[in-house]
């Protein structure tokens, strides 16, 4: 069992339920797309920069599911996701209406890239406490 493997076990203990495996799913697609960047970029190529520059400055208001496949529209990241779990695409949309918001702000608030999302050199933050963090505000 790989590391990112016993990461998405622990979120499904730890939060339980859809958004526990939709953020370790998350946390792997971040790594195999290249960095957290790619979802600044995506939704910025998608008429969604602002969205994604409102979340890197603290408003973690949940997105709208139709927000995040546009948002996310060509990456792959929502079908991989879905693929990784065994959830249907429209309940991983749901998951991460609510995670991407805060998984954002982490990185950015944590020095990691900028609003937005420009990598500051910062090494990445620890998968491990970056998931823990996150679902700590879902419980």
């Amino acid at each position: 069992m790989g590391i990112m493997d016993m990461i998405t076990s622990a979120a499904g203990q730890f939060a339980g339920g859809d958004h526990g495996q939709v953020a370790g799913g998350l946390m792997q697609e971040i790594d195999a797309h290249g960095g957290v960047g790619t979802i600044f970029s995506s939704f910025q190529q998608n008429g969604l920069g602002g969205l994604v520059q409102q979340w890197a400055g603290g408003q973690t208001t949940p997105a709208a599911p139709d927000q995040v496949e546009q948002g996310l529209g060509g990456t792959g990241i929502i079908d991989g996701i879905a693929s990784r779990t065994g959830m249907s695409p429209t309940v991983v949309k749901m998951a991460l209406a609510v995670l991407l918001p805060m998984v954002i702000h982490h990185f950015a608030s944590s020095g990691h890239v900028t609003e937005t999302g420009e990598a500051t050199g910062a090494p990445a933050p620890d998968s491990g406490s970056l998931l823990q963090s996150v679902l700590s505000k879902l419980a």
